[in-house]
């Protein structure tokens, strides 16, 4: 699932730029198009009705990373279950 490789990309970047430039835990590992290093944001960004925080701290970022590459890997588990059941309901 797409999810699931952009979730795990995402903290591969991160913890490859903690190493190679030796950032303190806390500190900002990725960079905005101007090359700045910024926290995370965490938002719905549709018009009136978005909502978003920023600021979000690096380690609670990877924390919701990390649950939601779970999440995603339990739904696509069941998914997969699902489909093994109807496959065998055809037969």
């Amino acid at each position: 699932m797409r999810e699931i490789e952009a979730g795990e990309k995402l903290l591969a970047d991160m913890k490859e730029t903690r190493e190679k430039e030796r950032t303190r835990i806390g500190e900002p590992t990725l960079k905005d198009a101007f090359g700045r290093r910024r926290h995370l944001e965490l938002g719905v960004p549709s018009g009136d009705n978005g909502h978003r925080i920023f600021q979000v701290a690096p380690q609670l970022a990877e924390s919701i990373i990390r649950a939601h590459i779970a999440h995603k890997e339990a739904e696509l588990k069941e998914a997969n279950e699902q489909a093994w059941i109807e496959l065998q309901k055809g037969m």
